[in-house]
């Protein structure tokens, strides 16, 4: 297998299969792109093609090609490797790539759920429902694709079928699919929700023959089921992401299949109208790209204003589809057709462009103190903006809309930009955890070991130990890979810790940490620097036997012994 994992490694260029996530750029002889593991604004992620491994330079975020996949997709290593293997049209014989974890009962409770919400829909029961849905332009395709169900009007059909499959009332409730005895979804068309691996973990129940009861109910927390780590359509969009550079965001799933229907399946959907930290993070690994899609009535207004000042904040492109009258995408779509839509989404403007236009909203304009308090937010907002060339045409705009004296605005403009560099002075560098001169020296030798045979044969000899022990335990697995293999490709050699977690996290420090240069008399210098270490803690241990010993014969040995010790190091400087 080993043999079979290295194949796939050799036909998936990091830099090809990094470049399909994020944009690279070279820069001598490396890559460098915006990392999607922190929030970075400035390319600080490092590609080497000759190594076939990246490292960030601020998260210290660090591996080979598997590790790339695992931790942009969310995935285990099987999953990685059979991702990276079809892409290389390699196949795998006899390899899980399904996980077990401790919900895996929970999955297959949602699963169960799911198949029968298909089936009731796809019998007799569902007949008014699927006319329901053909009205409302869904055709079997998409209800297939989607996985659209139906939870008939039985209150504990769910409930026994999962109580036959071993399955309690308390977990039942619990997993959020029933409310004691009886079932939680009754009467409802199903849109099932998945997490962002693509498995169901809740559901969103709509009224379809009523208007007694609230519109939809969803599923409420749960173990498996966190509303804030989960974005409607992630696991289905992101191929169609990756082709398009661009990725579209929606208030709710119901503008996600329209969308979908219509051919622009770039496109996923918030649970709600926020974003948590989380949800950002999730989004950035799909695209810097976004056009934002949210409904046009009052509370989408702000929920594109502050989601937007998120999404800038980490660091993206963000564009605003502005929908009039008040629609959300669906019926938007319904009532004037896609190429309607198509034409808002050419004539998407940027985020600053809205927000100035947002900051409108609620201000008399007429009255001299909501002018000046426009006038002053629109300034900050143009303190922010960083190509000169608009900064100036904004300006020119708002001296010539309220017609005041270009100079007077930038007086005002460069004072704020001066308040803003002082705030940013004040508030420092980001604390980053220092260095010790024994810990860069090991960091230093367990890099030249990677790269060096020679050095690993000089450390067996002169050293053989470092302070740290995750470091020390890293040195002899490079030892031993060596005498196994002869020779050590460092991005094979990360495949083969992946199932050793603490010998894994310390291979990435070092990939993160270490000067690039491998420079044997470098080298060197760190070996004395880790024999200094333990001159030093030989000398501690010493000096308290010294301390403690009664007897003046055996201090004098021990003297001696200090003596000749320090003569030693001194000799070593």
């Amino acid at each position: 297998m080993d043999d079979k994992i290295t194949e796939v490694r050799e036909a998936n260029n990091i830099v090809d299969v990094i470049s399909s996530y994020i944009p690279l750029i070279k820069k001598g002889k490396n890559y460098f792109g915006v990392c999607p593991f922190h929030d970075d604004t400035n390319p600080s992620m490092s590609v080497s093609e000759e190594k076939q491994i990246y490292k960030c330079f601020s998260c210290g975020a660090s591996g080979n090609v598997f590790n790339f996949v695992m931790d942009y997709e969310h995935v285990e290593f099987k999953e990685a490797l059979k991702i990276l293997a079809d892409r290389a049209g390699i196949k795998i014989n006899n390899i899980s790539t399904t996980s077990s974890s401790r919900y895996d009962k929970y999955y297959k409770m949602y699963d169960l759920a799911l198949k029968m919400y298909q089936n009731n829909l796809n019998s007799s029961l569902g007949k008014e429902a699927k006319e329901y849905l053909k009205k409302r332009g869904l055709d079997e395709e998409i209800i297939t694709r989607f996985k659209i169900g139906l939870s008939t009007s039985k209150k504990d059909e769910l409930t026994k079928i999962l109580n036959s499959k071993d399955y309690t009332n308390k977990e039942i409730e619990l997993y959020g699919l029933g409310n004691g005895r009886e079932d939680l979804y009754i009467n409802r068309i199903m849109f099932p929700l998945s997490d962002i691996g693509g498995k169901v973990v809740g559901f969103s129940g709509r009224i379809y023959n009523t208007s007694s009861q609230s519109k939809y109910i969803n599923t409420k927390e749960t173990p498996i089921f966190k509303k804030g780590e989960l974005l409607y359509n992630y696991y289905d969009a992101k191929d169609f992401v990756r082709k398009e550079k661009n990725l579209i965001i929606v208030e709710g799933f119901m503008d996600v299949i329209r969308l979908y229907k219509e051919g622009i399946k770039n496109v996923i959907a918030l649970m709600g109208t926020s974003l948590t930290k989380n949800g950002i993070s999730l989004i950035k690994r799909l695209s810097t790209n976004i056009y934002l899609s949210l409904d046009g009535d009052g509370p989408g207004k702000k929920a594109v204003f502050a989601i937007g000042e998120e999404l800038i904040k980490a660091g993206m492109n963000v564009k605003v589809i502005t929908i009039p009258n008040d629609k959300d995408p669906d019926e938007y779509v319904l009532e004037n057709g896609i190429d309607s839509y198509k034409a808002l989404l050419s004539s998407a403007i940027s985020y600053s462009d809205y927000k100035i236009n947002f900051l409108k909203e609620g201000k008399n304009l007429t009255s001299l103190e909501d002018k000046t308090k426009y006038i002053n937010e629109v300034l900050a907002e143009i303190a922010g903006e960083k190509d000169d060339i608009k900064k100036e045409l904004l300006l020119n705009k708002v001296s010539k809309e309220f017609e005041i004296d270009t100079e007077i605005l930038r007086k005002k403009l460069q004072k704020l930009e001066k308040n803003s560099k002082i705030e940013t002075l004040k508030k420092g560098p980001e604390k980053i955890k220092k260095l010790t001169k024994y810990d860069k020296a090991s960091i230093g030798i367990l890099y030249s070991m990677l790269n060096s045979y020679e050095a690993t044969k000089i450390y067996e000899v002169k050293l053989n130990y470092l302070p740290d022990a995750s470091y020390r335990y890293l040195a002899n697995e490079i030892v031993y890979y060596y005498k196994k293999h002869g020779t050590l490709v460092l991005a094979d050699f990360i495949t083969s810790l992946e199932d050793k977690e603490e010998l894994s996290n310390a291979l990435k420090e070092v990939i993160a940490k270490a000067k690039e240069d491998f420079d044997l008399s470098v080298f060197e210098e760190y070996i004395l620097v880790i024999k200094g270490y333990n001159s030093n803690r030989e000398l501690e241990r010493l000096n308290e036997m010294m301390l403690n010993e009664p007897n003046d014969l055996k201090k004098a040995l021990i003297a001696e012994k200090i003596r000749k010790l320090k003569m030693g190091a001194e000799s070593d400087d």
